[in-house]
């Protein structure tokens, strides 16, 4: 119960003048004169059944003693847990905790600000705002109106970083030349602790009157990534305060905006953190992009995965030593050093072949068989990574003959450092290469070689040299052949020829090598001088925001530090491939503010509350019953009467169950709802399971583009059936026809109808391009004849190249597929409907096998002529008719801008 106060305490006086209430009310008027009428000496004999009192009865007068004192009450007003009024007259310096850990309760520190602002606009004083985030360039220290200090809290956003106190403490030197002590200070913290917060506090305290703001009880959560297993991710929910049960729930989503996996969690009383799994396998894994606390608003909350860190499929094929000890083994130091980073397959050569790995690994394989060399081949030509290791069994077979698959030419044997037959000692690494893989890589001095396989000298040998020993002799020799890479490593596996497979350097060069496959997940590793580009900053709230102007280019090796100002968390690189940096590190601070002798405050106090309404509601019915009671004791109202309107009173007050409407409309279906709020392409489903997965594949990797190249940012595909599903939220329709395809029914075939009608870009594709020799010549054909026999289309004619669908976003010269021999047909005459643009397009060019592309970003079909170049016209092509279906006219206008022009000139 918080202090009772009064806005006009001068009016309890009239307290006192209860007792003469009293003596008024208790009076009674003069008796009245007697005089002898006769003619009433019969009426004086009659017995009265009631009488009336001359004096009031007690228990009326205390009622009405007790109405009096409850309105000279209410006017006094009185409030309960009214603020103490400030007293002070000098300067006033908030400092604000302006960090990712108040992003969660933002909210509360603006109201606070917000309060303070107005204190000091009341009693007209100085402002100084202090915010303790880091910035690239401070501004200096100024006073501002309290006006001025409400207006940058409406303004202020929480920053991504954590909170730089010791920053913070020795800007206080700003305000030496307007005050040095005897301030109102008020420090609205973020409830974490850490370095510099004590000695904030210090200087603070030096100059004024601290008071800390803090809500230990409001809850704070940091999510921290754990080391993932095989099909798994594991992460750590923590939090500050654990004094009673909490639950959550964390998500992972994929680049294109997909939910990969979603798990609950729940924190019992005392439990300050929880380690959390996402069941996700390594296809899925590798495409993740984002993980969060659902409902937690805060970068401390959000992991961003890094293209680094994503897993590869390893092969290790197996060898003679398979049944070794695994200290002998070499795939033992493999796995060790890439464990963390990949998952493993050990299988014979043949059928990691026919596995989905992105990298084969031969430990001192010799020689291979003609079919295995040719498949292997043929894999690293696709965009595979082959790494061999040297041995005793490589160099006897290249006592033979040269053995296949090997980057540059061997000598036979082997030769050792310090033997007893040598006078070489063992030898040290060299500087790497600038063009090699491993440039940048730092070079240990406590490795040693003492034996190696050598190469043939020669300039290939020279040009493939990708690591080197002191004395210039191959250490790693590379080479690419195709999409692919094949590399080989002149010593073993194991630390029997060297210390390598021991250092942290080995780990570093296997990485580099595996970022290099086509086949697995993509990795940005361009060199440690390169710089990338802001793709999607993190901002403090834990929302993903378009870089500005400010955003500076990282490299590798910045991106390896913490946030900043000038290292701003988020995405950075390639859309496909981004380099990640999070908020928070993994040796940030996460423990409770504790400031020894510090007076540390709630921000959220017991709200004033006024006491005026209730007494005068109670004064209010008092004076109902009073008027009741008067009535009734002077004979004018009967008692039953008067029950039978106190209990209708009674009904009328009494609280009734809200009473609703019901709508008019049916309940709208959760998936139109969500197709409603998120931008999606859709597909009508045909049945045909391939035809099906191949539409949603090429769909997908289109959104993908899209979300790449383009303003547009939209999520999944959806899968359609007219038959059911609203057409009317989705903008861009593709209709794959099957072989044998029925007509649909008429039920949805309207509503095909009014998707074109009202704005919709209906895309039909008998993908039969490569096949069709005229109209109906294949059973895709034919089964299109049939279903715009049902439908109601305008006239059509075919696409030239100044159409608007061949001008909207790239200048093409015609809607390019997977195969381009048949004219596309559009609507010919859309000025009078649809915006202007054309509703519909019909065409053969299988656009989605052209577009359509696995989890890995493989392309799924090849394309009927052209290859890679092909292909990203095809990309262009669909780029420019999404665009066609989201923008309608304004497109149209710029195409026709000469036009325009033009007449206006005339």
């Amino acid at each position: 119960m918080g202090a009772l106060s009064f806005t006009s305490p001068f009016l309890l006086l009239a307290l006192f003048t209860l007792p003469l209430i009293w003596l008024l009310l208790r009076a009674t008027p003069p008796s009245p004169k007697r005089e002898n009428f006769p003619a009433f000496i019969i009426l004086r004999q009659l017995k009265t059944a009631e009488e009336t009192p001359d004096r009031t009865p007690w228990w009326l007068l205390l009622m009405r003693l007790l109405l009096a004192a409850l309105i000279i009450l209410a006017l006094a007003g009185p409030v309960l847990n009214a603020p103490t009024p400030n007293a002070q007259t000098g300067p006033m310096l908030v400092v604000v905790d302006n960090s990712w850990a108040a992003a969660q309760h933002w909210r509360t520190r603006q109201d606070a600000l917000r309060e303070a602002a107005a204190e000091a606009a009341q009693a007209d004083r100085q402002v100084f705002i202090l915010t303790t985030a880091p910035e690239e360039t401070p501004a200096r220290l100024e006073p501002m109106s309290g006006e001025a200090a409400s207006a940058f809290a409406d303004t202020m956003t929480p920053a991504p970083f954590a909170a730089d106190r010791a920053g913070a403490a020795e800007r206080l030197s700003d305000l030496d030349r307007y005050f040095t002590a005897g301030a109102e200070i008020r420090w609205l913290s973020d409830g974490l602790g850490g370095d510099g917060a004590a000695a904030l506090a210090n200087a603070l305290s030096e100059r004024g009157d601290l008071a800390i703001f803090n809500d230990p009880r409001a809850p704070k959560y940091r999510l921290q990534p754990l080391p993932a297993s095989e099909n798994a991710l594991a992460y750590r929910v923590g939090r500050l305060d654990a004094s009673a049960e909490a639950e959550g729930a964390i998500s992972a989503t994929a680049r294109d905006g997909r939910e990969l996996a979603r798990s609950d969690f729940e924190f019992a009383a005392g439990e300050t953190s929880r380690d959390v799994t996402l069941n996700v396998p390594l296809a899925l894994a590798n495409e993740l992009s984002i993980t969060r606390i659902e409902g937690v608003s805060s970068a401390g909350a959000v992991r961003l995965a890094d293209a680094r860190d994503r897993r590869a499929l390893i092969g290790l094929a197996r060898n003679l030593e398979s049944n070794r000890d695994d200290l002998l083994k070499g795939d033992h130091y493999i796995r060790e050093a890439l464990a963390p980073y990949a998952s493993f397959l050990e299988d014979d050569l043949s059928r990691l072949l026919e596995a989905d790995v992105s990298v084969i690994v031969l430990d001192d394989i010799g020689r291979l068989r003609p079919q295995e060399s040719e498949a292997l081949s043929a894999w690293v030509e696709r965009g595979g990574v082959l790494i061999r290791f040297a041995g005793p069994v490589l160099a006897e077979a290249a006592q033979d003959r040269e053995p296949d698959l090997i980057p540059a030419p061997l000598r036979g044997g082997g030769r050792a450092f310090g033997g007893a037959l040598t006078w070489d000692t063992p030898q040290h690494l060299d500087v790497f290469p600038p063009e090699s893989p491993f440039a940048g890589l730092d070079v240990p001095g406590d490795v040693l070689i003492k034996r190696q396989v050598l190469a043939e000298p020669g300039g290939e040998t020279t040009e493939r040299t990708w690591a080197r020993l002191k004395d210039g002799t191959p250490l790693v020799t590379g080479m690419r052949q195709g999409e692919g890479v094949m590399a080989l490593f002149h010593v073993t596996a194991t630390p029997a020829w060297s210390d390598l497979p021991l250092s942290g350097l080995f780990i570093d060069m296997l990485r580099r090598l595996t970022f290099l496959s086509a086949l697995g997940p993509e990795a940005a590793d361009d060199g440690e001088d390169a710089r990338y580009a802001p793709l999607r900053l993190l901002t403090g709230e834990g929302r993903m925001t378009r870089p500005g102007d400010s955003a500076h280019a990282l490299t590798a090796a910045e991106l390896a530090r913490p946030a900043s100002p000038q290292r701003q968390p988020g995405f950075y690189g390639a859309p496909e491939a981004p380099l990640a940096l999070n908020a928070i590190g993994a040796d940030a601070p996460f423990e409770p503010l504790a400031i020894p002798g510090a007076a540390i405050q709630p921000y959220a106090a017991a709200p004033p509350v006024s006491l005026s309404p209730p007494l005068i509601l109670i004064a209010l019915l008092l004076l109902l019953a009073d008027g009741v009671l008067a009535l009734l004791l002077s004979g004018r109202l009967n008692w039953r009467l008067a029950a039978a309107a106190m209990l209708a009173f009674g009904i009328m007050a009494a609280p009734a169950d809200r009473a609703m409407a019901q709508p008019l409309d049916a309940p709208i279906d959760e998936k139109i709802a969500e197709a409603a709020l998120t931008t999606r392409l859709a597909y009508i489903a045909t049945g045909d399971s391939s035809i099906d997965t191949l539409a949603e594949q090429g769909l997908a990797a289109l959104s993908r583009e899209l979300y790449r190249r383009t303003a547009i940012e939209p999520a999944a595909p959806e899968r359609i059936d007219p038959d059911t599903d609203d057409l009317s939220v989705y903008s861009f329709l593709y209709w794959p026809i099957a072989p044998g395809a029925e007509t649909p029914s008429d039920a949805a075939l309207a509503n095909i109808e009014n998707f074109m009608r009202f704005g919709g870009l209906l895309l039909i594709d008998t993908r039969d391009d490569e096949r069709a020799v005229g109209a109906g010549s294949t059973p895709e054909g034919q089964a299109l004849q049939r279903i715009l026999g049902a439908l109601d289309i305008p006239p059509l004619r075919p696409v030239d190249d100044n159409h608007v669908l061949t001008r909207s976003f790239y200048l093409l010269n015609s809607l390019y597929g997977r195969n381009n021999n048949n004219p596309v047909w559009v609507e010919a005459d859309s000025s009078g409907s649809n915006d202007g643009v054309t509703a519909l397009i019909i065409g053969g060019r299988d656009w989605a096998g052209a577009w359509a592309a696995d989890s890995f970003g493989r392309p799924v079909r090849p394309m009927g002529t052209g290859g890679p170049r092909a292909r990203e016209f095809a990309y262009r092509a669909g780029v420019n008719m999404v665009m066609v279906a989201f923008t309608g006219n304004y497109k149209s206008d710029q195409v026709h801008t000469p036009i325009l022009l033009e007449r206006l000139g005339k």
